[in-house]
């Protein structure tokens, strides 16, 4: 979602509404590992420019589906979302304390402060309705009270003669 300068001077008062569908390649979350993916993800909203500040003000609603690993299995769980946000972009150089985003070449991209505002959103952990948690596999197993009981009482036979040796000692 990209809009020139020009384009949104051009707009009746500097104002203009958007209604947008966005698809995020797989790519970009190959690397992340609180998301596997986005689905469905639509934005509306509203831009305003204010020619005396120099400012472009965009209101916008995000609504869409994350895909997130189960905190269980590591199955695909699809998370629905809705969020609305206010972003400010300058078309200027902007001050260190300035909670605006400076715009590269009289050009303003709201995709990235989607992404940033979803990547704000994602929860810490999911769990798949029914998921199970494995107790074994391919070499390992999950040890219960009871197991622990019987691997504490396990003596390893190499150092059964030292019990002999604590024996005298007390």
């Amino acid at each position: 979602m990209k809009w020139n300068l020009q384009w949104i001077v051009k707009q009746k008062d500097g104002c203009f509404d958007f209604d947008e569908t966005l698809s995020f390649p797989s790519e970009m979350f190959h690397n992340l590992s609180q998301i596997n993916g986005l689905k469905d993800v639509h934005v509306t909203g509203h831009g305003s420019l204010d020619t005396k500040n120099r400012q472009l003000y965009v209101d916008f609603k995000v609504k869409g589906q994350m895909i997130l690993p189960c905190a269980v299995s590591l199955e695909d769980v699809d998370y629905p979302f809705e969020i609305d946000s206010t972003a400010i972009f300058a078309f200027y150089k902007p001050q260190d304390d300035e909670d605006v985003i400076e715009v590269k070449r009289d050009t303003v991209e709201l995709t990235p402060v989607i992404f940033q505002e979803i990547m704000m959103d994602v929860p810490m952990r999911v769990v798949k309705d029914g998921a199970t948690l494995k107790t074994k596999g391919n070499g390992w197993k999950v040890l219960n009270e009871e197991d622990e009981r019987e691997d504490e009482d396990y003596i390893d036979p190499r150092l059964a003669k030292l019990k002999d040796y604590f024996k005298d000692k007390e």
